[in-house]
């Protein structure tokens, strides 16, 4: 399962944490100081910056440019869909590479500088993108292997161990 998968990154991170500071999930902004997009908390001189309150076309609702997205460590940047009946969404990738973990669709090659992406995202299957990496390759080889993503039948056998801790015994 995704959780055992992650077991050498989360290591990693816990290191992180006990020994720099670093929480593991993390607000994108401490990665992408720079982007616009995460910087929620800029101060104007003379003027009160208002968010509007916007739809994006499929539902999703937003408040001017926050970003409801998180990342685990610096390397999975997830950004979860919290509304009922959504299956596509439109997502902003930081700048970076960036692979689809469900697809494993390269979606942003190492020159991005930052772009909106539009990405299926079905109950069980949030929009996750991790960077190109050894670590990552060996994390999303292990979901392989657990037919987990990159197998037909990948919803199917997803899905039944997502949901088997909620069946009635």
């Amino acid at each position: 399962d995704v959780y055992v998968a992650l077991a050498e990154y989360r290591l990693q991170l816990l290191n992180e944490a006990s020994f720099q500071g670093y929480p593991v999930v993390r607000h994108p902004v401490l990665h992408f100081p720079n982007e616009e997009r995460f910087n929620c908390c800029s101060i104007s001189v003379g003027s009160k910056k208002q968010k509007k309150k916007s739809k994006d076309g499929y539902g999703n609702v937003s408040y001017g440019d926050d970003v409801p997205s998180f990342m685990l460590g610096d390397l999975i940047y997830v950004v979860p869909v919290v509304k009922s009946g959504v299956v596509k969404t439109k997502v902003y990738l930081p700048s970076g590479g960036w692979i689809h973990l469900w697809t494993e669709d390269q979606v942003a090659g190492p020159h991005n500088i930052g772009k909106t992406i539009e990405v299926m995202a079905p109950v069980g299957e949030p929009p996750v993108f991790v960077r190109d990496c050894d670590m990552m390759h060996r994390f999303m080889e292990e979901l392989r292997q657990g037919g987990i993503i990159g197998t037909g039948s990948r919803v199917k056998a997803k899905s039944s161990s997502l949901f088997s801790s909620f069946r009635r015994k």
